[in-house]
């Protein structure tokens, strides 16, 4: 089975070179970077960590900045890794959502291959998941071209870390009813949306919403996985690695002490990314 890791950061030498330079201007990046658990990745690194998991494909993106040049930069980067790698990165072009020029570029990567926009940071560029007014072109476009747009949420409990953010459930959600025909993933368990799949109004105003795993291992137990399953979210979870900052084997290790049947880890592992990328093909 092919193994689809649709969370991943690469990065141009250019940023490691610069963080200095580039932080002084943008503070979420600086926040960060500067973080002990950060780490820099490359996309060949990407590649032979693939190989080395056993990864067949990975949805890579960069760092999405408030500037839209660096974001430019950015995706000129990432379009020329995916080029370079027989199809196994999947391109996720980084805009900025409160900039006029955010439509323009989402256009470009559309044109040059992304499969969607993201991951988009509210906190770090200056916008708000449930502010439709500041959203609704760059997903009017992302809706007209039948891709799908990842923004970084987060739990709102729980211990502080660099780049939480105070995008959660409900911020989530709110996205969900202003933008129903918009497919949308939402990063880190969409800050545990996903719960409330149990709910049948909330299961319908969420029908547009995936879920990833990135960061898993350091946000919840194992079982939380079962738990999802059990809500009714399983068609919509997505494994997402984050990586370079943890590696496939600590989601295996969590895996396997989940009580999933294969066909559900199946589903978790690829099946469920596979479904969406036929849909925003």
């Amino acid at each position: 089975m092919e193994i689809i890791d649709s969370h991943v950061h690469i990065y141009p030498e250019f940023l490691k070179k610069e963080r200095e330079k580039i932080a002084a201007r943008e503070p979420w990046f600086d926040m960060l970077t500067s973080s002990r658990f950060h780490k820099w990745g490359t996309s060949r690194e990407l590649i032979e960590a693939m190989d080395a998991s056993g990864i067949g494909r990975s949805f890579a993106t960069t760092f999405a900045f408030r500037d839209t040049a660096l974001c430019r930069e950015m995706n000129d980067h990432l379009f020329e890794a995916a080029k370079n790698c027989g199809g196994r990165i999947v391109p996720l072009a980084v805009v900025s959502p409160a900039s006029p020029d955010a439509v323009r570029e989402a256009e470009r990567a559309f044109d040059l291959g992304a499969a969607g926009i993201g991951e988009l940071f509210p906190d770090g560029q200056g916008f708000a998941l449930d502010d439709a007014r500041t959203l609704r072109a760059l997903c009017e476009v992302c809706r007209e071209r039948g891709k799908f747009i990842m923004f970084h949420t987060a739990e709102q409990a729980g211990h502080s870390y660099a780049g939480k953010g105070t995008s959660g459930a409900r911020e989530a959600a709110a996205f969900c009813r202003d933008f129903p025909l918009v497919r949308v993933v939402f990063a880190h368990f969409g800050g545990g949306l996903w719960a409330f799949s149990a709910m049948p109004e909330m299961k319908l105003l969420a029908a547009n919403a995936y879920f990833d795993t990135a960061a898993w291992p350091w946000l919840y137990e194992p079982r939380v996985m079962d738990a999802v399953f059990a809500a009714g979210a399983g068609e919509r979870i997505l494994f997402g690695s984050d990586w370079p900052l943890l590696k496939f084997e600590r989601y295996k290790e969590h895996i396997e002490r989940t009580g999933l049947s294969s066909a559900e880890k199946a589903a978790l592992l690829a099946g469920n990314a596979e479904k969406l990328l036929a849909l925003c093909g």
